[in-house]
């Protein structure tokens, strides 16, 4: 008989001897056919053989309960048969309990244990033929019990009485192309099961539904061993082409990678419908929510069909209006700054995709305004689903929201058990400091407290906040319950993953110690050190759990990543016109942590030249240390300079946030290419050639960011000497300051203050070689002025010549132009100047600026931009300056 997909019928049973069975038979597994089997309890050969009945008979009554069949109980079969003398039962007593049951067929067996081993022999006899006899044996450890053995044992009794509706086999023909392992994965049904019509019929269903075939039949043909199921398939044809008509305003691969119809695969129209609607989706999410799309096929032969993919992309439509309903506390534009979608600008939407709408972002919007009124004292606000509708001018949003009361934050207390004082606590607590409840400084106060605990070896510490909203008044009342758990220390610490670096520069930046008490930011400090060696692709620093419930390991997981690089860039700054950078260096050397790096500078003026290998924990410690060597040359408007040298470096925490940094390096230089009439000074400095010099420098830097930061500041204070006792030519010492600090204001905006001063000390001023004066003017010290305009002039020869004292200040109001795309705006203010020599400090001479500058993270690497107006010209200067930087590595 066959079940057909198209007919989506079975036909009349070709068993028609049986009609009644069959009926019973499509109603389901449970009742999938009339009990035609007798089983009789299992005779039991063992030491222990009362113990091992029950076991028996417990496990071949659930078996044969799992097929809706049954046993007969061991006392009804002892009255039939005897189990204490020979075994199988005689063909009288087989026979009465034929008539006893009114089955064609009786099961026995005997179950015996040999040592630590089970045997089990079964056997079933055709009452109506008994010279046709069946047996099974299976033997197997006692460890397992017999009910493994009872099973398979019943399962081939089964196969043998039920072979007129047991399955013997189900396969697939027809499909050339399909795999048959993935139509079989789809077919429920399995050998060995019983046939049943409706759920070959659900079978069916799913492989004509994998989408592949034109037709599925189901042919089923009796055989010796039970029932053969042969699912019959007539394939799809294949694509032969994939055409797109109509993208003209999205290129046309971003319209094929959303289709996903590739040719030479076999046509689905489900896929086909999921590509039109994808492609759909595609133009929404450009803004084109007129677009229509339509797939046709066409056949030139049997085996092949062309698909077509209609596309009408109408007008594009940007979002014209956002509005809200509902909103008492808050007006339109507050509630704009919390959600991500945005109206339309001409000036920056063709940067950002504002004004574009994207339905998943709309929906995470709604939770965003949910959020947002949750944080400010409105716990039973509601947001409902967003509203879109089209109108002539574009596509208005609409945002309904439910207010409902705001509450306040009433009395804050905290119970349980406590590790510190109450009330050193509760100042910890920010929810105190907020007039109404605000569910996100709630959260983080939860935290907050649990890593205090988990700071103090309280790993499991449970700290849960009670909100009880008060009888009276608009006020909830919270109280911090805490659960502070066992403390628990680590254990024991292993690595994983490192397959070149080595084990103690992974452990030397581990906060965690062996024994220790568990501490959570421990673990915090560990994986953002183990970040930072930039070694390592994944970084992940795990408790892990242990049977002793005081006791956790630390699991230390890394993937390693390459860490030889090879780098090159270009860039642009009013100082050194066009410039090429590269470099070659390996950050891991032979596992050990250790940097080796050799790099690049070429410029219009100036070529440099460094070699330098770095230690950051030398012996292990925390103190960095470091070898380099230079060649620098520079071209100068008077001479040429022209410097080799090197020197070595070491640098260690100082105090909290201070780090020290300090060295010894020698260079030798020589001046040529001097012109005839050049300053005295610069003529001096031919005979300073060798600059012996040790350095310190103090720095601390609390900057949130390296670019662009909105908050923190960079303090460093920097002295060098050179000469006297360290030998050389050059005699100086230099001491120098920086000061920058940055507070964030209202709109993200950021106001920036940062002072800068240094001298130059020098017994003999013939000792201090002209190129260690000062100069200012540019990009990092007063804009408006060229790269070391700002300088003393020789009082002969009218050259700049730079100063021995210097000054400059930067006031600066940041704010965010296109803050998805980095682009920063500033208006700013630069001031300072720089000192002869000869002279003495003079803060009421000094050269002042003003003007606006631009930021941008772009693609190429960090641009800067600035214009910088003269406020004070003075004769030979000019009125005002572009300033322009541009580099990075690619």
């Amino acid at each position: 008989m066959a079940l057909s997909a198209r007919a989506q019928r079975i036909p009349v049973p070709l068993l028609v001897l049986f009609p009644l069975l069959i009926l019973m038979l499509a109603t389901g597994q449970a009742r999938a056919m009339d009990q035609n089997t007798t089983f009789l309890p299992l005779r039991i050969n063992a030491p222990d053989r009362a113990g091992l009945s029950k076991k028996a008979d417990q496990a071949l009554a659930a078996a044969l309960a799992e097929r809706g069949l049954s046993m007969l109980s061991r006392s009804e079969a002892e009255k039939l048969v005897s189990y204490q003398g020979n075994w199988p039962p005689s063909a009288r007593e087989l026979t009465a309990v034929a008539e006893k049951t009114g089955h064609d067929y009786v099961a026995a067996g005997s179950l015996t244990l040999v040592g630590d081993r089970y045997s089990l022999d079964m056997a079933v006899y055709d009452m109506l033929s008994p010279d046709a006899l069946h047996t099974s044996f299976q033997e197997g450890p006692a460890a397992g019990g017999p009910a493994p053995l009872i099973e398979r044992s019943i399962g081939d009794i089964l196969a043998y009485t039920s072979r007129n509706y047991i399955i013997a086999s189900i396969a697939p023909t027809g499909n050339q192309r399909i795999d048959s392992g993935a139509i079989l994965r789809k077919i429920k049904t399995k050998p060995g099961d019983f046939y049943d019509p409706a759920a070959l019929r659900r079978d069916l269903k799913a492989v004509f539904g994998m989408g592949y075939f034109d037709d599925v039949v189901i042919d089923v043909k009796d055989t010796p061993a039970g029932k053969a199921v042969t699912f019959q398939v007539k394939e799809k044809p294949l694509i032969h082409s994939v055409k797109f008509v109509g993208a003209e305003e999205i290129p046309k691969e971003d319209v094929k990678a959303a289709a996903n119809i590739l040719p030479n695969t076999i046509v689905n129209p489900a896929k086909i419908n999921a590509a039109v609607q994808q492609i759909k989706a595609l133009y929404r999410s450009k803004g084109y929510f007129k677009t229509k799309v339509s797939a046709t096929l066409s056949y030139p032969d049997d085996e092949s069909v062309d698909v077509t993919f209609k596309i009408s992309e109408g007008e594009k439509v940007s979002i014209k209006a956002i509005t809200f309903e509902g909103n008492k506390s808050f007006d339109d534009d507050e509630l704009e700054d919390v959600i991500q979608t945005g109206t339309w600008s001409w000036w920056h939407s063709w940067l950002t995709e504002s004004g574009v709408l994207k339905m998943d972002v709309l929906q995470q919007d709604a939770g965003r305004l949910a959020a947002f009124y949750q944080n400010h004292g409105f716990i039973e606000a509601k947001v409902g689903e967003p509203r879109v509708e089209e109108k002539a001018d574009g596509l208005h949003v609409i945002f309904p929201i439910e207010e409902g009361p705001r509450y306040r934050v009433g009395t804050v207390d905290i119970q349980g058990d406590l590790i510190k004082d109450k009330q050193d606590l509760l100042t910890m607590l920010k929810i105190r400091q907020e007039k109404f409840l605000n569910r996100d400084v709630l959260r983080k106060d939860t935290l907050r407290l649990t890593d205090l605990y988990a700071e103090h070896g309280y790993a499991f510490a449970e700290v849960r906040p009670r909100i009880n909203k008060s009888e009276t008044g608009k006020r909830v009342d919270i109280v911090f319950k805490v659960d502070q758990g066992s403390l628990v220390y680590f254990n024991r610490v292993e690595i994983q993953g490192n397959t070149r670096t080595r084990d103690n520069v992974i452990r030397r930046d581990l906060d965690v110690k062996e024994g220790g008490v568990f501490d959570s930011k421990a673990i915090r400090t560990s994986t953002q050190k183990l970040q930072r060696l930039g070694f390592f692709e994944d970084v992940s620093v795990t408790p892990q759990p242990t049977m002793n419930e005081d006791q956790m390991d630390v699991l230390v997981k890394v993937k390693e990543k390459s860490t030889g690089q090879f780098s090159i860039g270009a860039g642009y700054s009013s100082s050194e016109s066009l410039l090429f950078m590269g470099e070659i260096s390996e950050n891991n050397l032979m596992g050990t942590g250790n940097r080796l790096a050799l790099s690049a500078n070429l410029s219009g003026v100036s070529t440099r030249f460094n070699l330098s290998y770095t230690n950051p924990r030398f012996l292990d410690s925390k103190v960095s240390a470091g070898i380099d060597l230079f060649n620098w040359e520079r071209e100068y408007d008077d001479y040429t300079k022209n410097s080799t040298g090197g020197g070595v470096r070491f640098g260690h925490p100082f105090f909290e946030k201070w780090y020290i940094y300090y060295g010894y390096s020698i260079d030798n230089t020589t001046l040529s290419d001097i012109k005839e009439d050049a300053s005295q000074i610069i003529k001096d400095s031919q005979d300073i050639k060798l600059t012996s010099a040790v350095h310190v420098r103090f720095v601390r830097d609390t900057r949130n960011r390296r670019f662009v930061p909105s908050s923190g500041s960079r303090n460093t204070i920097t002295v060098r000497d050179a000469g006297g006792w360290l030998g050389g030519d050059a005699e100086f010492t230099k001491l120098e300051g920086t000061s920058s600090w940055y507070f964030p204001l209202f709109w993200k905006t950021v106001f920036h203050i940062k002072g800068a001063a240094g001298q130059a000390f020098a017994s003999d001023s013939k000792k201090l070689p002209v190129y260690e004066h000062y100069y200012l003017g540019g990009m990092n010290s007063i804009r408006g002025f060229s790269s070391a305009s700002i300088s003393p002039l020789d009082p002969v020869t009218g050259e700049k010549i730079g100063g021995d004292k210097m000054w400059y200040a930067n006031v600066a109001f940041q704010f965010p132009l296109v803050e998805e795309a980095g682009l920063y705006g500033e208006i700013f203010t630069d001031f300072g100047n720089v000192y002869a020599v000869d002279d003495s400090w003079d803060f009421g001479d000094y050269k002042k600026t003003a003007g606006v500058g631009f930021t941008w993270m772009s693609p190429m690497g960090p641009i800067r931009i600035a214009w910088g107006y003269n406020l004070d010209k003075q004769d030979g200067e000019d009125t005002s300056n572009w300033d322009f930087t541009m580099g990075g590595a690619f």
